[in-house]
């Protein structure tokens, strides 16, 4: 597609590192607008944002480095300049580096966490919207009206990109609902961390592939076990709040 937004002389800008910026920027400003909502200290929020953001990339490049680490043992050199991001990488390392800031700080882990609830939403919109004009997460061929011929497909296929693009818009005014008056306190988050999870197993039938688990992708497996994890306690936890 067009991957370079403009050039500064032999220095190109790409559109994903520019989607890439608005993802932090937006994700700040939610952070801030929900702690100031909420109550909570907005200084202990944004040095968590910064933090996050620097953990963020790096689970995101383990996350795309550890699946081939035999490869990239053997070429330890591209790990940093072809391994590529995965979004699971970057939550799962941020959650946990999370845990240990909010413990830290006496905070409420599971009420920051619905903070990050439209902050996937929004992240998904802008990230999918980089791989499309990057050319890149297509699917297979369709001859559907809306079907994109990108550089490396030679034929129309699906834009998966988009179609992920188009389910993060219609899932983020829910996300902010929930985050604005949350039931209980993970109520946003397990929400949307389920449905982006729902969303991301199904669309992996079509999107480009790598390496087979049986009928799975590896991100599928991921998604799989998030949504087994986070429904259950979406149940559990909505019973106890009817309860009480």
């Amino acid at each position: 597609m067009y991957p370079i937004a403009f050039s500064i002389g032999s220095i190109d800008i790409y559109w994903y590192g520019i989607l890439m910026a608005c993802t932090l920027g937006s994700a700040y400003l939610i952070a801030r607008y929900f702690a100031r909502l909420h109550g909570v200290d907005e200084q202990k929020i944004e040095n968590l944002f910064f933090i996050s953001g620097v953990v963020g990339v790096i689970g995101s490049r383990l996350g795309a480095v550890l699946p081939n680490w035999r490869y990239f043992v053997a070429h330890p050199l591209e790990i940093f300049s072809r391994a590529g991001m995965a979004s699971h990488g970057a939550i799962i390392a941020i959650m946990i580096v999370g845990y240990f800031y909010v413990r830290k700080h006496k905070l409420n882990y599971w009420q920051i966490a619905d903070f990050a609830g439209p902050i996937l939403s929004v992240g998904h919109i802008f990230v999918r919207t980089g791989n499309f004009l990057s050319g890149e997460l297509y699917g297979p061929p369709t001859d559907l009206p809306w079907a994109v011929e990108f550089p490396s497909s030679l034929v129309p296929v699906h834009p998966t990109q988009l179609y992920e693009v188009l389910a993060s818009i219609i899932i983020l005014p829910f996300a902010w609902k929930w985050a604005k008056n949350p039931k209980y306190h993970g109520y946003a988050f397990l929400r949307t961390f389920f449905v982006h999870s729902a969303v991301r197993f199904f669309l992996d039938f079509i999107r480009q592939h790598s390496t087979l688990y049986g009928p799975f992708v590896l991100s599928q497996i991921i998604a799989l076990l998030i949504c087994l994890i986070t429904l259950p306690a979406i149940i559990i936890l909505d019973r106890r709040h009817k309860l009480k």
